[in-house]
């Protein structure tokens, strides 16, 4: 079945304060949603939101129809395989290898046995390859992770996000720790696999020049509202205005 994700007057509270308030969304498959606004806005709670590791304080988050507050541990579980977050920071383990680290994006749809034998032996070898190839890693696969740049590391992140062939990809300013020409790289990489894969995809970002082209909606948010929900066709100058003003912050 194909995965629709809709938000019904969501709220999210930390510590009795609102960070996010009355979000109503749907996401399709393909879709390629630009989440833009000012730090501190709410994007990176959205995005966690969205990717079942956070309960909504107020409202509903739905799956296919299904709340997902009704979701048993088994179907949380079930849901969050089919939806990956590339973080801001690539997350890997420096001392094992490139193979091993994109391998563990599997994990969580293996058996124990499964784990243990890929603790053991380096097995899906062409699988990994086949997927660290498009991002230009493919000669790395067996170098460690603590010799890899930054930008590469990135890479790694996102082949490790999409080994698991999910169906939501969701970026939380995976690029912003890395230098602007290399920001640019990864960005494309990430938009040209979602496009590739039709997947739906959430990029939270500053580079809204890259993706703006190849994004399908604009979704602003600041002060943990939003303030438009466009094609990206129909985002005027006086929006920006509206979602940057004060913050000393441009797209």
């Amino acid at each position: 079945m194909t995965l629709e994700l809709q938000l019904r007057q969501v709220g999210r509270c930390w510590s009795g304060l609102p960070v996010l308030r009355q979000i109503s969304l749907r996401l399709s498959a393909g879709e390629r949603v630009a989440l833009v606004g000012p730090s501190g806005g709410g994007k990176s709670t959205l995005i966690r939101l969205m990717a079942g590791s956070l309960r909504a304080s107020e409202g509903q988050i739905a799956v296919n129809g299904r709340d997902m507050a009704d979701f048993s541990w088994g179907e949380l579980q079930r849901y969050r395989s089919r939806c990956r977050i590339v973080e801001q920071q690539s997350l890997l383990v420096p001392q094992s290898t490139v193979h091993r680290n994109v391998l563990s994006g599997l994990a969580s749809t293996w058996s124990w046995h499964q784990v243990l034998r890929a603790a053991l032996w380096p097995v899906e070898r062409e699988r990994v390859r086949a997927v660290l190839d498009p991002l230009g890693m493919a000669a790395h696969q067996w170098a460690r992770a603590a010799d890899l740049s930054g930008g590469q590391m990135q890479r790694v992140a996102i082949a490790r996000a999409l080994i698991a062939e999910p169906e939501l990809l969701l970026a939380d300013e995976p690029t912003a720790s890395l230098d602007p020409h290399t920001a640019r790289q990864v960005t494309r990489l990430i938009i040209d696999a979602a496009k590739a894969r039709h997947m739906a995809l959430v990029f939270c970002t500053h580079w809204y020049d890259i993706v703006r082209d190849d994004c399908t909606r604009v979704i602003g948010l600041r002060d943990g509202a939003m303030l438009f929900d466009l094609p990206p066709e129909q985002v005027t100058a006086s929006h920006w205005e509206q979602l940057y003003a004060g913050s000393g912050e441009r797209i």
